[in-house]
């Protein structure tokens, strides 16, 4: 009886963290493992990535960009921590994956990963036209504003985005050598900076 009953909780740890691996999508990140107060991650395709650690009282204490290779590991170590609750997210160009880790008694639990998608335009650049294509939008109102350096607003309007949409700017009349595309939507904001 005792042997069925470790089984059983091996099977389920085993099929915990299958569900913990598959349940994060195409994300380029993988959770691989977790050893005391450190987590690994397996990196199945190489594409920039952004790493934010936030405290319990949402105050980001880390962060770093990452270009990690296909096929390799990075494990991020919580020793320096004291223990209590942290929000760990990834972040690529188009998804976000948060992972809840509560460090206790020199072990760090971690919980399944949150996935987002995360809104992008396709932002297209020919000569002084700016092509901002919606194809991927969520439903509900778009915001574009546009900001010259100083960031003064030279531009705002709202959309609403049942469909995907596409917003062409002509911004060699504009007189600026530089704007800021705001774009808000469902809760996320994209930004982008062009040189004139």
């Amino acid at each position: 009886m005792k042997s069925f009953i470790k089984i059983s909780l091996v099977a389920a740890l085993l099929f915990n963290a299958v569900g913990s691996y598959a349940s994060e999508g195409d994300l380029s990140f993988k959770l691989k493992r977790v050893n005391e107060k450190s987590v690994t991650f397996f990196i199945n395709e190489t594409q920039p990535t952004e790493v934010f650690i936030y405290d319990a009282a949402d105050v980001l204490i880390y962060n770093q960009k990452i270009n990690a290779l296909k096929g390799s590991t990075k494990t991020f170590n919580f020793d320096s921590l004291p223990d209590g609750n942290y929000s760990f997210k990834l972040n690529t160009d188009s998804k976000s994956v948060e992972y809840k880790i509560e460090l206790k008694d020199g072990q760090a639990l971690v919980s399944n990963p949150l996935v987002e998608e995360l809104f992008k335009p396709v932002f297209r650049k020919v000569n002084d036209i700016i092509t901002l294509n919606f194809e991927n939008a969520p439903a509900g109102p778009v915001e574009i504003e546009i900001l010259d350096r100083h960031n003064d607003a030279i531009y705002n309007k709202v959309f609403e985005a049942d469909a995907s949409f596409v917003k062409k700017f002509d911004v060699g009349r504009v007189g600026r050598n530089e704007l800021t595309f705001i774009i808000r939507s469902a809760n996320q904001v994209f930004t982008k900076t062009v040189q004139m």
